[in-house]
């Protein structure tokens, strides 16, 4: 009987496996599943994030005794005024910023102090001046066709806006209904299942808020102490440069060495004592999160291997890109709670 079952389970893997092969040699479901993502789960994903993002302010208002939509609207009305706030007072130096670094990073490839640097070491093994070439006439070739095609320009910014408006009122209803959604999906489940599947989403739904508001806590604390350093070193585009680190610090772990590129490029065409400043900077800003910041503030959230981390990040990066290095670790979590309480049932 035992055999039987687990026969029966090869065979099923099997005919997933085969199915998932004969899908992806079929180019035209592969289009139209690659659209839905798009359309649909990136900016689901999104939604999902800003809604634990915002859920403790959102509980904050429900704790005084505010009815749920009122609350959600109010929670909004908040984001929104304080990042307007934030793009109004910054966004012209933010742009004057990055209008500088890209003039930069272009001056030093025109220069080829950068170029010279890579071949010197790595040009034994690989053809950097064809890379460069390709590279720069990929780019040229994009740029162009952009500005050759404006309606393509208006379109892009009309699938943009569709999706912010989009992301929007998955987060609106979210925290307007997000108990009606577990009492919905509650009614699917047979009534032997109920109270398990209940733990889950109450254990998943913690594991998740609790990642997502500790990993932005850890994001924003990283980027004030490299801003600041940066300051301390006089590293140009400071700012820029700092807001990077904060969208990269959410992949955890290889985030942040990544968001160093940019700045080891600046700094070896600078000088080298900008380049063993900016390394005792990375350094101190790596150890502190790592010593004292991440300790502090995921305790609550999932107990998860470094190792484990580091695996998950960059299979889901080789993967799905970079939206998959974002959110492997809180679907591993989800997983890891379903697989857990799976487990303790079965057991029973």
């Amino acid at each position: 009987m035992v055999n039987e079952k687990k026969l029966y389970k090869l065979i099923i893997l099997n005919l997933i496996l085969l199915a998932c092969y004969f899908f992806i040699k079929i180019p035209f479901l592969v289009s139209f599943f690659s659209r839905i993502i798009n359309i649909i789960v990136v900016p689901t994903f999104l939604g999902i994030f800003f809604f634990y993002l915002l859920k403790p302010l959102n509980d904050i208002f429900l704790r005084k005794g505010m009815k749920l939509s009122r609350a959600a609207v109010l929670t909004l009305i908040i984001a929104l005024i304080i990042l307007s706030g934030v793009s109004t007072l910054l966004g012209k130096y933010f742009i004057r910023e990055i209008n500088g670094l890209i003039s930069r990073l272009s001056i030093l490839a025109e220069n080829g102090q950068m170029l010279r640097f890579i071949d010197g070491y790595v040009g034994k093994y690989v053809d950097i001046q064809w890379i460069y070439k390709r590279a720069t006439g990929e780019v040229s070739g994009y740029i162009y066709s952009m500005l050759k095609n404006i309606m393509r320009v208006v379109s892009y910014a009309m699938n943009l806006f569709s999706v912010l408006l989009l992301i929007i009122v998955i987060v609106f209803y979210f925290l307007k209904d997000g108990l009606k959604f577990k009492e919905s999906f509650l009614r699917l489940i047979p009534e032997r299942f109920k109270d398990r599947t209940a733990r889950i989403l109450v254990e998943s739904n913690k594991a998740l808020s609790s990642y997502v508001t500790g990993q932005a806590i850890v994001a924003l604390s990283l980027a004030i102490m490299i801003y600041v350093g940066y300051l301390i070193i006089g590293m140009p585009s400071a700012l820029v440069l700092s807001s990077i680190t904060f969208i990269l610090a959410f992949i955890p772990f290889i985030g942040f060495f990544i968001s160093m590129i940019i700045p080891y490029i600046i700094a070896i065409s600078a000088d080298v004592s900008i380049v063993i400043k900016l390394t005792i900077l990375f350094m101190v800003a790596q150890a502190l999160k790592g010593r004292v910041i991440v300790p502090a503030v995921m305790s609550k959230a999932m107990h998860i291997h470094p190792l484990t981390d580091i695996f998950l990040v960059i299979g889901a990066a080789a993967l799905f890109g970079p939206l998959g290095a974002f959110i492997a670790v809180p679907i591993y979590s989800v997983v890891k709670v379903i697989w857990i309480n799976m487990r303790i049932l079965t057991l029973r």
